[in-house]
């Protein structure tokens, strides 16, 4: 690994895309491409390299000459992007897919696709590319189920786990030999790719679970990282629904959390991630006391960890109406924004805190800033009710 730029190296690069997982190799080389693995599971860059690579090895890189117009078959891009990130109902993705693996249009716009919801895709989309089917009979479906049933040796065992809430192949399913595939075989195989890692159970897919449950079902004024907006429906302790009725990222995400911290307890990013699932339930407590457990210096300090607690305690707050807390999640963000003057999060968060304590030039200077910089439309427009109401508290008579 380059130790400059914490980066793969072209070389390394190279060995990951040549690795023959049905190879015999010597404990070395398994260790060598573990940490290579490793490394690619938090990494998007290099992770676009090796599938910059494969593309290339297998001949999908975008060739100038193929026709991109779409055909009266072809469906939109926004089918394919709903498709891409697991929003498709079952036959829908079984029909989008089995036209993508055969279209010059819509097999690299899915690639593409794929690759930008890395992590979002479910594992339902996992079994639905097992199962591909395509003009050529059973070759692309045999081909597939190879591919992305690497690890238990065929494509019907390997659908069999798909329906499972966490999906791991265990290997990674390209090595020479599929430098034969046909044109449509080989779009696939990129897909497959991109599908394989999403269904690696990795922090980032499960943030972003997170961020979908609290879209979908906002109970926390406060926001939180990957968030898009919603409107807010407040939420105390005590209040929360059955876990069945809770939105169903929400119950993918506490699945994944509770299976890696089974595995360990003590690994800090799944013990954030445990915290922020019990915040978006208003159980403060238990978020403050696994808070408690992480012992790594880094993560302590980072701000990840000064926003999670910043939540916890806003909670506290809240529930116990304890105003000196408050300030206490004015100083967390402080410090975020001392590092980051326009992360938009910590903006937020800090104007919320400060209307509560009544330091509302603190609140207005966040919220002005955030009506600046924020891309979201519907937080600056919920920056400016929050100014609105200031307003309204300095006019004579409020």
């Amino acid at each position: 690994m380059d130790q400059q730029s914490e980066h793969l190296s072209d070389a390394q690069i190279e060995q990951y895309g040549d690795w023959d997982p049905g190879a015999e190799q010597n404990a070395g080389e398994r260790e060598a491409h573990q940490r290579l693995d490793v490394h690619l599971t938090d990494c998007g860059l290099c992770r676009s390299r090796v599938l910059d690579f494969q593309r290339t090895r297998l001949g999908v890189m975008t060739d100038p000459k193929v026709n991109k117009a779409p055909t009266s078959a072809c469906p939109s891009e926004e089918d394919l992007r709903t498709l891409a990130a697991g929003l498709c109902s079952e036959p829908v993705a079984a029909k989008l897919t089995q036209h993508a693996t055969q279209c010059d249009r819509c097999g690299p716009l899915l690639r593409e696709y794929a690759e930008d919801f890395s992590e979002e895709l479910s594992s339902e989309d996992q079994a639905l590319l097992e199962e591909l089917k395509s003009s050529s009979p059973g070759w692309h479906k045999k081909a597939a189920g190879q591919m992305l049933g690497a690890a238990s040796g065929d494509a019907s065992t390997a659908t069999g786990r798909a329906g499972t809430s966490s999906v791991s192949l265990g290997r990674k399913p390209f090595a020479w030999r599929w430098v034969l595939i046909p044109a449509a075989g080989a779009i696939c195989a990129a897909i497959a790719f991109g599908v394989w890692y999403s269904q690696r159970e990795t922090p980032e897919r499960v943030e972003k679970l997170l961020a979908q449950a609290y879209t979908e079902q906002r109970t926390v004024e406060m926001r939180i990282p990957y968030a898009k907006h919603a409107d807010f429906h407040q939420l105390r302790s005590g209040d929360t629904e059955s876990l069945l009725s809770s939105p169903e990222p929400l119950r993918k995400a506490a699945d994944l959390i509770a299976s890696q911290l089974k595995k360990n307890s003590d690994d800090p990013k799944w013990l954030l991630l445990s915290a922020r699932l019990d915040i978006l339930d208003w159980h403060y407590k238990p978020a403050l006391s696994t808070l408690n457990k992480i012992e790594d210096k880094k993560v302590i300090d980072s701000p990840e960890m000064q926003m999670v607690r910043s939540l916890a305690l806003y909670e506290r707050a809240e529930i116990e109406h304890e105003p000196l807390t408050y300030g206490e999640v004015v100083d967390l963000l402080g410090k975020i924004l001392q590092k980051n003057p326009d992360d938009p999060i910590a903006l937020f968060n800090q104007a919320i805190a400060c209307e509560k304590i009544h330091a509302y030039e603190c609140a207005a200077t966040n919220w002005r800033r955030l009506v600046q910089i924020e891309k979201d439309p519907g937080w600056p427009a919920e920056a400016q009710e929050h100014l609105n109401r200031i307003q309204e508290k300095k006019t004579p008579g409020h």
